[in-house]
């Protein structure tokens, strides 16, 4: 039941976000468990006071940022928050192999269940534990790479044209980082459900996304792009009326649904790329 070659371009990208997000609604009960924690962890990592102050400085045109603000706005391990940083990372070794066992399975044979969950914990750690390091030390690498860069042009430019110059700065990062996700995200899936070895399953994940990178990437790059701008729209009363809890709240819930996405997405890109039918639709357990 592939997509590719099948559907217009536009058509074939909103499907793969409509059928994941379709996915994780329809089996929210199903999957959050596994996801409610990483994403509270996750949430913490932020800095709202920096994030509100970086917002409010933007509304006044001010341009004056520092390397320090940038940075803590984009990292995760950062001074007061690399605690949660690693709980999280913790937490989702132990739950996202059970997310992803539990996703992979109900698609495969159609088995709604948690039944037999710690063996695909065992199947899916190290798989996970792999992809989950690399995916980790590029985001902090291109965490870094984007403060210095967003830093470098509020020295070059100002006001105006120097916030002008940061958005569309930070539109080609934001897109760069999709990207690079959209790259592997078939590599899990081909691992798990392949029995591949690590770099046989990347080969076969490069064939399976070969006619697809395109659609991938905007799959990616669109839900993300929504993701900022809600988490922007948040910072509102904070950086107006210093009321943190909405900030909070709405970051949790754009992490859990993320989380949630992506784990998603995976085998959804994967079952269509490769044309296999999902079992989720056809039974009922």
């Amino acid at each position: 039941m592939g997509c590719r070659g099948s559907l217009p371009f536009p058509e074939a990208v909103l499907k793969y976000i409509g059928d994941t997000l379709r996915y994780i609604f329809k089996n929210f009960i199903f999957l959050f468990p596994f996801a409610i924690l990483p994403s509270y962890f996750l949430t913490m990592t932020l800095d709202t006071e920096n994030m509100a102050a970086l917002f409010e400085q933007a509304t006044e045109l001010d341009s004056d940022f520092s390397f320090i603000e940038l940075f803590r706005f984009f990292s995760l391990f950062k001074r007061g928050s690399w605690p949660f940083a690693l709980v999280c990372i913790a937490l989702s070794l132990v739950l996202l192999p059970m997310l992803l066992g539990f996703i992979e399975k109900h698609m495969r044979i159609g088995s709604r269940s948690f039944r037999g969950i710690l063996s695909r914990f065992n199947y899916n750690f190290v798989s996970t534990l792999t992809l989950l390091v690399i995916l980790v030390a590029t985001y902090e690498l291109w965490a870094l790479i984007a403060a210095g860069l967003l830093y470098a042009e509020s020295l070059l430019f100002g006001g105006v044209a120097c916030l002008v110059v940061i958005f569309l700065t930070l539109i080609a990062l934001t897109a760069l980082i999709c990207y690079i996700v959209s790259l592997v995200l078939l590599w899990l899936p081909s691992l798990q459900i392949t029995g591949y070895g690590l770099m046989d399953s990347l080969s076969y994940a490069n064939q399976l996304n070969a006619g697809n990178r395109g659609k991938m990437f905007l799959a990616v790059f669109l839900p993300c792009v929504v993701s900022v701008v809600l988490q922007f729209a948040a910072l509102i009363p904070s950086a107006f009326a210093q009321i943190e809890y909405p900030v909070f709240i709405v970051n949790e819930i754009i992490y859990l649904i993320m989380i949630l996405y992506f784990c998603a997405l995976m085998f959804v890109a994967y079952f269509a790329a490769a044309g296999e039918e999902r079992m989720d639709r056809k039974k009922k357990f």
